[in-house]
């Protein structure tokens, strides 16, 4: 019986230490404003342009995916930070959200209409649409 127990209350420990957390900001400033960058919520580079910004942490695993918009007109490149990959390399995020599309990263059933980039040494991915200005960024590992 008290292994049954032990075993029910590790199960518990595990399922909280997996739990993801939900930040929304309406630009950069107010993500600044809320530390999120300094703490690693978000990545740095982020464009100053960076708007309606959705975030999902998993506080057990450090993973995270987030969406933001951006000013295409701003001129951010993330190839000065980032390597372009092919679309179908980076893994699928464990974190799901009904703001994250299905096709990031692409699969064998759509067709890439997104830029696929991998940043921070392989460890995190970012899709973007340079022309329209959004972007979706996850890392997989930290």
């Amino acid at each position: 019986m008290k292994t049954s127990v032990n075993l029910i209350v590790l199960c518990f420990l595990v399922a909280a230490c997996s739990q993801a957390v939900d930040s929304e900001y309406s630009s950069l400033d107010a993500a600044r404003k809320e530390n999120a960058i300094r703490t690693g919520l978000l990545p740095e580079w982020l464009p100053e342009s960076s708007r309606q910004i959705s975030v999902a942490y998993d506080v057990g695993t450090n993973e995270k995916i987030v969406s933001f918009h951006y000013k295409s007109a701003e001129g951010w490149d993330p190839q000065e930070l980032c390597k372009k990959i092919d679309p179908f390399d980076p893994p699928k995020p464990k974190i799901a959200r009904p703001w994250w599309p299905e096709d990031v990263p692409a699969t064998q059933a759509s067709t890439p209409q997104l830029t696929f980039f991998a940043c921070e040494n392989g460890g995190s991915f970012l899709a973007t649409n340079l022309k329209s200005g959004q972007a979706y960024y996850w890392n997989t590992k930290i």
